[in-house]
């Protein structure tokens, strides 16, 4: 806990004051943020490693205690209520990530799809207000309509809609949510947008995280947005690779936040 202590006083001394956001859009970073630490990985945080240590350990000991960590809700090595009680326990908070196998093009497989997570959720004991992120591959065929769909959906069952993808102008995100701000701003400048580009290459399977990091917040941002209101940054990705204790490759992926309202109103 000592390095726990420690990082939270160094994060006292460094708090400076956020603008404050509209009410009718969710929080997002503001232009003066300190950047905070967090981690999502495709295994579980109390997953026993080869070392003896926890996935969680593993973190602290080659980064820094993580302010919270970013889990699916569904697939294989989902998200479970055991993990969610550890997590807690650590005094982490988790980010909720769903991916759907479902066509993303109507509206209302976007609405259907929103329903499906709130059952999970419920499950869970996923709170209300709580940012579930959509993940999107970059190959995907995704639509506005969908993310309407989707987003009004997540607004309706009580939690706050947000989107992980690639952020690049390459890749349909970009256009089809930059046309949805365009066509509903009211309900599009709700969604968080978790942003996993540029994912640094110095970062990529990189067993030293905890000697480097980046001097400046530059996810890459939708058109319909500014790059301030980024609510996540995923800037590296399958950092120190380890075995677990069934022989399964244990990585994670390290993020920043620029606002810590992010993590504390919309994380669980």
């Amino acid at each position: 806990m000592a390095c726990r202590d420690a990082y939270l006083k160094a994060m006292n001394q460094n708090q400076v004051t956020e603008n404050q956001p509209s009410e009718s859009r969710a929080e997002t970073p503001s232009a003066t943020g300190r950047l905070l630490f967090g981690v999502d990985s495709a295994m579980q945080a109390n997953d026993l490693l080869q070392n003896n240590l926890r996935s969680f350990e593993w973190v602290t000991r080659n980064k820094l205690y993580p302010n919270f960590w970013g889990r699916n809700l569904v697939g294989e090595n989902s998200l479970t209520r055991e993990e969610v009680d550890f997590l807690h326990r650590q005094g982490c908070k988790i980010a909720a990530i769903y991916r759907s196998e479902e066509p993303m093009k109507t509206e209302e497989q976007g609405k259907l799809v929103a329903k499906q997570i709130d059952t999970i959720a419920f499950a869970l004991g996923i709170p209300e207000k709580t940012a579930i992120f959509l993940e999107i591959d970059e190959n995907a065929t995704v639509s506005r309509d969908f993310m309407q769909g989707y987003a009004q959906g997540m607004l309706d069952v009580g939690y706050t809609p947000g989107f992980r993808a690639n952020t690049d102008a390459k890749y349909s995100f970009d256009r089809e949510f930059s046309r949805g701000v365009q066509s509903n701003r009211e309900l599009f400048r709700k969604c968080l947008i978790w942003a996993v580009a540029p994912s640094l290459a110095e970062y990529d399977r990189v067993t030293t995280t905890h000697l480097i990091h980046p001097d400046h917040w530059k996810p890459y941002a939708p058109s319909g947005m500014t790059r301030g209101e980024i609510a996540i940054w995923q800037y590296g990705k399958q950092c120190h690779p380890i075995a677990d204790d069934d022989g399964r490759e244990v990585t994670f992926n390290v993020d920043l936040v620029k606002n810590e309202k992010i993590i504390i109103n919309y994380m669980f």
